[in-house]
């Protein structure tokens, strides 16, 4: 699995507005072929979004205008969902597993797998990142690639939320 720099660096600083203790989020963007997944894009929550202490839901119309832009782009599909956990662990809650399987179980959506990014803090505020590979029968964490890309038009502090931001690492992780 490989992530740009681009998607991880709208996770960052999308994930630190949650220092207010509510959720926030977005949807994934990329491709899922036989050689791996890729995630190249990531949005943000959305003008109409709802946040809560753990809970979020999308702003749907903007979910939808992301995922248009990144199909004209680079033929990315949704992949999959980040959200943070501002208060608690970097592992999937009940109410997000039950939401991830609900994904998997729809065959309107048509997946065979779902991946998850959650994004905490560490004790120095820094955005932290678990990412999940959620199949019907398994949750598997895992550790991506960076995939370097140029900075997005509309993300001129990109290089920036990078350096701020860390994947936990396999040892690091808890297992839901």
């Amino acid at each position: 699995m490989t992530i740009t720099d681009v998607a991880l660096s709208t996770i960052a600083r999308e994930a630190l507005r949650s220092v207010d203790g509510l959720e926030t989020g977005g949807i994934l963007l990329g491709n899922d072929a036989t050689d791996g997944i890729d995630i190249r894009h990531a949005g943000g929550p959305g003008p109409n979004a709802t946040r809560g202490e753990r809970t979020f839901m999308r702003d749907l119309d903007h979910a939808r205008r992301l995922a248009d832009y990144a199909w004209s782009e680079d033929r990315s599909q949704w992949i999959g969902e980040w959200h943070t956990h501002p208060t608690g662990g970097l592992s999937p809650s009940e109410v997000d597993l039950h939401s991830y399987m609900r994904h998997l179980h729809d065959p309107e959506l048509g997946f065979d797998k779902f991946v998850a990014i959650i994004a905490g803090f560490d004790s120095s505020t820094r955005v932290v990142v678990a990412i999940w590979l959620v199949e019907r029968d398994r949750i598997l964490a895992v550790s991506p690639e960076r995939l370097p890309t140029a900075p997005a038009v509309n993300s001129p502090h990109a290089s920036d939320a990078v350096r701020h931001a860390t994947f936990v690492t396999e040892e690091h992780k808890e297992t839901p």
